[in-house]
Protein backbone atom coordinates (compact mmCIF):
# COMPACT_ATOMS: atom_id res chain seq x y z
CA UNK A 1 0.00 0.00 0.00
CA UNK A 2 1.43 3.79 -0.47
CA UNK A 3 -0.62 4.45 2.68
CA UNK A 4 1.14 3.96 6.24
CA UNK A 5 -2.23 1.88 8.10
CA UNK A 6 -1.36 0.76 11.44
CA UNK A 7 -4.20 -0.39 13.24
CA UNK A 8 -5.44 -3.43 15.65
CA UNK A 9 -8.74 -5.12 15.89
CA UNK A 10 -9.97 -5.84 19.00
CA UNK A 11 -12.41 -8.12 20.59
CA UNK A 12 -15.64 -6.56 21.59
CA UNK A 13 -15.17 -3.62 19.32
CA UNK A 14 -16.55 -2.54 15.70
CA UNK A 15 -14.24 -0.72 13.38
CA UNK A 16 -15.57 1.04 10.44
CA UNK A 17 -13.65 1.70 7.50
CA UNK A 18 -14.47 4.86 5.30
CA UNK A 19 -13.37 6.43 2.50
CA UNK A 20 -14.82 7.23 -1.48
CA UNK A 21 -15.38 5.26 -4.20
CA UNK A 22 -12.12 3.20 -5.47
CA UNK A 23 -10.09 3.90 -1.99
CA UNK A 24 -9.85 -0.03 -0.94
CA UNK A 25 -12.30 -0.30 1.36
CA UNK A 26 -13.14 -3.88 -0.24
CA UNK A 27 -9.75 -5.01 -0.56
CA UNK A 28 -8.64 -4.45 2.78
CA UNK A 29 -11.74 -6.00 4.13
CA UNK A 30 -10.96 -9.09 1.76
CA UNK A 31 -7.54 -9.05 2.96
CA UNK A 32 -8.15 -8.58 6.76
CA UNK A 33 -10.24 -11.54 6.04
CA UNK A 34 -7.66 -13.70 4.95
CA UNK A 35 -9.43 -13.73 1.56
CA UNK A 36 -6.26 -11.19 -0.59
CA UNK A 37 -2.94 -11.24 0.62
CA UNK A 38 -1.70 -7.94 1.53
CA UNK A 39 0.03 -6.18 -1.16
CA UNK A 40 2.96 -5.34 1.46
CA UNK A 41 2.73 -4.55 5.22
CA UNK A 42 2.61 -7.24 7.40
CA UNK A 43 -0.35 -8.24 8.55
CA UNK A 44 -0.47 -10.66 12.17
CA UNK A 45 -2.93 -12.30 14.66
CA UNK A 46 -2.51 -12.39 17.75
CA UNK A 47 -0.11 -15.60 18.88
CA UNK A 48 -3.54 -16.72 21.09
CA UNK A 49 -6.08 -16.31 18.14
CA UNK A 50 -3.82 -17.50 15.24
CA UNK A 51 -3.70 -21.40 14.26
CA UNK A 52 -0.16 -21.59 14.99
CA UNK A 53 3.03 -19.04 15.98
CA UNK A 54 4.78 -19.83 12.46
CA UNK A 55 1.29 -18.84 10.64
CA UNK A 56 -0.19 -15.49 12.25
CA UNK A 57 -1.27 -13.77 8.25
CA UNK A 58 -4.85 -14.85 7.29
CA UNK A 59 -4.15 -15.45 4.12
CA UNK A 60 -1.70 -18.52 5.18
CA UNK A 61 -4.83 -20.76 7.17
CA UNK A 62 -6.86 -23.75 5.80
CA UNK A 63 -10.67 -22.51 5.01
CA UNK A 64 -11.63 -24.61 8.58
CA UNK A 65 -9.59 -22.33 10.52
CA UNK A 66 -10.99 -19.48 9.39
CA UNK A 67 -14.85 -20.69 9.74
CA UNK A 68 -14.19 -20.28 13.44
CA UNK A 69 -11.61 -17.18 13.88
CA UNK A 70 -12.85 -14.65 10.71
CA UNK A 71 -16.43 -14.71 8.80
CA UNK A 72 -16.80 -12.39 6.31
CA UNK A 73 -20.04 -11.47 4.76
CA UNK A 74 -19.43 -9.90 0.98
CA UNK A 75 -21.24 -7.01 -0.54
CA UNK A 76 -23.57 -9.03 -2.52
CA UNK A 77 -25.23 -11.91 -0.54
CA UNK A 78 -25.29 -14.39 -3.40
CA UNK A 79 -21.70 -14.82 -3.51
CA UNK A 80 -21.61 -16.49 -0.77
CA UNK A 81 -24.74 -18.79 -0.87
CA UNK A 82 -23.67 -22.60 -1.98
CA UNK A 83 -26.88 -24.49 -1.26
CA UNK A 84 -30.16 -25.35 -1.92
CA UNK A 85 -32.14 -24.19 1.41
CA UNK A 86 -31.95 -21.51 4.02
CA UNK A 87 -31.44 -24.18 7.04
CA UNK A 88 -28.29 -25.98 4.59
CA UNK A 89 -27.00 -22.68 4.39
CA UNK A 90 -26.94 -22.17 8.13
CA UNK A 91 -25.45 -26.05 8.33
CA UNK A 92 -22.56 -26.07 6.07
CA UNK A 93 -20.14 -24.31 7.68
CA UNK A 94 -20.90 -26.57 10.90
CA UNK A 95 -20.51 -29.70 8.84
CA UNK A 96 -16.97 -28.69 7.86
CA UNK A 97 -16.24 -28.38 11.30
CA UNK A 98 -17.66 -31.68 11.64
CA UNK A 99 -19.81 -30.68 14.96
CA UNK A 100 -22.45 -33.12 15.88
CA UNK A 101 -25.92 -33.85 13.90
CA UNK A 102 -27.85 -32.22 17.43
CA UNK A 103 -25.38 -29.04 17.87
CA UNK A 104 -25.72 -28.49 13.84
CA UNK A 105 -29.51 -28.70 14.53
CA UNK A 106 -29.84 -26.63 17.41
CA UNK A 107 -27.56 -23.77 15.93
CA UNK A 108 -29.46 -23.38 13.30
CA UNK A 109 -32.79 -23.37 14.63
CA UNK A 110 -31.15 -20.52 16.68
CA UNK A 111 -30.06 -19.19 14.26
CA UNK A 112 -33.31 -18.95 12.09
CA UNK A 113 -35.32 -17.67 15.30
CA UNK A 114 -32.96 -14.75 15.63
CA UNK A 115 -32.71 -13.59 12.60
CA UNK A 116 -36.44 -13.78 11.59
CA UNK A 117 -36.03 -16.99 9.31
CA UNK A 118 -37.78 -19.77 10.22
CA UNK A 119 -40.95 -19.43 8.01
CA UNK A 120 -37.76 -19.77 5.36
CA UNK A 121 -36.36 -22.46 6.21
CA UNK A 122 -36.63 -24.73 3.00
CA UNK A 123 -36.54 -22.06 0.69
CA UNK A 124 -33.87 -21.48 -2.03
CA UNK A 125 -31.50 -19.01 -0.61
CA UNK A 126 -31.78 -16.92 -4.11
CA UNK A 127 -35.26 -16.63 -4.14
CA UNK A 128 -35.22 -14.58 -0.86
CA UNK A 129 -35.84 -10.58 -0.69
CA UNK A 130 -32.74 -8.60 -0.36
CA UNK A 131 -33.21 -8.70 3.18
CA UNK A 132 -33.82 -11.85 4.09
CA UNK A 133 -30.20 -12.63 1.86
CA UNK A 134 -28.62 -9.64 4.05
CA UNK A 135 -30.09 -11.19 7.20
CA UNK A 136 -29.26 -14.48 5.95
CA UNK A 137 -25.43 -13.90 4.87
CA UNK A 138 -24.57 -12.54 8.57
CA UNK A 139 -26.42 -15.82 10.03
CA UNK A 140 -24.10 -18.01 7.96
CA UNK A 141 -21.15 -16.24 9.40
CA UNK A 142 -22.33 -16.36 12.76
CA UNK A 143 -23.44 -20.34 12.51
CA UNK A 144 -19.35 -21.00 13.55
CA UNK A 145 -19.06 -18.53 16.30
CA UNK A 146 -16.06 -16.73 14.63
CA UNK A 147 -14.36 -13.84 16.92
CA UNK A 148 -13.86 -11.65 14.25
CA UNK A 149 -16.79 -10.63 11.60
CA UNK A 150 -15.70 -8.81 8.67
CA UNK A 151 -18.53 -7.20 6.47
CA UNK A 152 -18.40 -5.05 3.37
CA UNK A 153 -21.14 -2.63 2.51
CA UNK A 154 -23.47 -4.20 5.14
CA UNK A 155 -26.17 -2.11 5.16
CA UNK A 156 -26.08 -1.29 0.82
CA UNK A 157 -29.38 -1.48 -0.38
CA UNK A 158 -31.48 -2.40 2.61
CA UNK A 159 -35.01 -0.66 3.64
CA UNK A 160 -35.31 0.91 7.10
CA UNK A 161 -36.21 -1.65 8.89
CA UNK A 162 -33.37 -4.08 7.58
CA UNK A 163 -31.32 -1.64 8.51
CA UNK A 164 -32.63 -1.00 12.41
CA UNK A 165 -32.35 -4.47 12.58
CA UNK A 166 -28.93 -5.08 11.08
CA UNK A 167 -27.71 -2.46 13.12
CA UNK A 168 -29.31 -3.72 16.50
CA UNK A 169 -27.48 -6.88 15.58
CA UNK A 170 -24.00 -6.09 15.12
CA UNK A 171 -24.33 -3.95 18.07
CA UNK A 172 -25.14 -7.32 20.34
CA UNK A 173 -22.46 -9.56 18.24
CA UNK A 174 -19.74 -6.54 19.36
CA UNK A 175 -21.55 -6.47 22.65
CA UNK A 176 -21.00 -10.05 22.99
CA UNK A 177 -17.04 -10.08 22.79
CA UNK A 178 -16.49 -10.46 19.18
CA UNK A 179 -15.20 -7.95 17.13
CA UNK A 180 -17.12 -6.55 14.23
CA UNK A 181 -15.35 -4.72 11.16
CA UNK A 182 -17.11 -3.33 8.32
CA UNK A 183 -16.36 -1.28 5.01
CA UNK A 184 -19.19 0.84 4.36
CA UNK A 185 -20.19 4.09 2.59
CA UNK A 186 -23.12 4.71 5.19
CA UNK A 187 -21.90 7.58 7.73
CA UNK A 188 -25.13 7.04 9.36
CA UNK A 189 -24.21 3.47 10.11
CA UNK A 190 -20.74 4.27 11.18
CA UNK A 191 -21.49 7.24 13.31
CA UNK A 192 -23.74 4.95 15.26
CA UNK A 193 -21.66 1.73 15.90
CA UNK A 194 -17.78 2.84 15.33
CA UNK A 195 -15.41 2.39 18.33
CA UNK A 196 -12.71 2.66 15.95
CA UNK A 197 -12.44 4.60 11.97
CA UNK A 198 -9.94 3.90 9.27
CA UNK A 199 -10.48 6.19 6.70
CA UNK A 200 -9.04 6.08 3.78
CA UNK A 201 -8.14 8.52 1.20
CA UNK A 202 -9.32 10.24 -1.90
CA UNK A 203 -6.72 9.02 -4.71
CA UNK A 204 -6.82 10.84 -7.02
CA UNK A 205 -6.44 13.80 -5.06
CA UNK A 206 -3.27 12.39 -3.37
CA UNK A 207 -1.85 11.41 -6.35
CA UNK A 208 -1.26 7.96 -5.19
CA UNK A 209 -2.05 4.46 -6.25
CA UNK A 210 -5.21 2.79 -4.59
CA UNK A 211 -3.74 0.06 -2.40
Amino acid sequence: MHIGLDFEIAAGQTTVITGPNGAGKSTLALTLGGLLPAPSGRLEAGPDFAPSPARRNPIRWRSKELLTRIGSVFQDPEHQFLTATVRDELALGLKAIKRPAAEIKARTDELLERLRLTHLATVNPYTLSGGEKRRLSVATMLATAPKVIILDEPTFGQDRRTWEELTRLLAEIADGGTAVVAATHDLDFADLLADARIVLPDWETTGETTP
